[in-house]
């Protein structure tokens, strides 16, 4: 999925079911790539979750419709899919910082959120040094997160409390490597059937699997692999953006649903010149 006007379509699909439940489902679809791409793909891009930034944009069209017309309170609750007074309350104030009553104030300051637009962005100041690749099949060893509390949506703020809480367990999994491709740490976030299906630092390796670790095989894929230099988790997110909206749309490659690998090549990985890789599973178009 390359295709920046293909999520101005998705954003154009929110703003008329603005007061609905999310489908995601129908908006990987206007998308043309998969849930899983589209959960991933929308917070590295704009800085939010869809499912937040639907909220924001119901929350603003509420604060705009409080002040310019005189509907009463709930039936603008209502408008916007709120059945509770409370909860339209209390979801207003947290997007736009006052009341709904207050927002009606002359003079009052509010925050309000405008409708996303999608541009491909042409820089060029700032090389991405990629190489394509074919990858067989591998296998990994390492500390599977705890998937069960992760939404994909906020996988990168989890994925960032996972390394954290790490610790000294990292270098149990270093002394797992046994020369075998690719090697260094590597951050593995997992799909299956067009699914998140879990993340995981590991090697890979094939050594027996210790007590209390796990054994998975990343499948085989061609990669698009980026060189990133600098403190992660920043770095790495500044390179994620710029793959999504400078290479991309004019690529001549898509998207693929497979498996996605970060891989850390130094040993401090928040340090300045820390230096790691994003290896993107793509697929050509046509």
């Amino acid at each position: 999925m390359g295709n920046l006007e293909a999520l101005n379509h998705v954003v154009a699909h929110i703003e008329q079911h603005v007061a609905d439940e999310i489908d995601l489902a129908k908006l990987a679809q206007i998308a043309g790539c998969s849930q899983y791409q589209l959960q991933r793909m929308f917070p590295y891009l704009t800085g939010v979750t869809i499912a937040e930034y639907a909220r924001r944009r119901r929350m603003t069209l509420a604060a705009h419709d409080l002040q310019a017309t005189d509907a009463r309170v709930i039936d603008i609750a209502l408008r916007y899919g709120y059945e509770s007074p409370t909860a339209f309350n209390r979801a207003f104030r947290s997007v736009v910082g006052v009341s709904p009553q207050e927002a009606r104030q002359p003079g009052a300051q509010v925050a309000l959120y405008p409708r996303l637009t999608f541009t491909l962005s042409v820089k060029g100041a700032t090389p991405m040094n990629y190489r394509i690749i074919e990858q067989p099949a591998f296998r990994v060893v390492g500390i599977p997160s705890d998937n069960g509390t992760w939404n994909l949506e906020d996988a990168g703020a989890k994925a960032t409390e996972y390394w954290a809480s790490l610790d000294a367990g990292v270098h149990r999994v270093l002394d797992l490597m046994d020369g075998s491709e690719p090697q260094g740490l590597l951050g593995v976030q997992f799909c299956r059937d067009g699914a998140f299906d879990g993340y995981m630092a590991c090697v890979a390796t094939q050594q027996p699997c210790p007590e209390g670790m796990e054994a998975r095989e990343v499948p085989a894929a061609t990669y698009a692999v980026f060189e990133c230099e600098g403190a992660m988790p920043d770095a790495m997110g500044d390179l994620w953006h710029r793959i999504l909206t400078e290479w991309l749309p004019a690529s001549g490659y898509a998207w693929s649903s497979g498996t996605d690998v970060e891989r850390y090549l130094t040993p401090n990985m928040t340090a300045p010149d820390s230096k790691s890789e994003v290896w993107l599973p793509v697929e050509r178009k046509g």
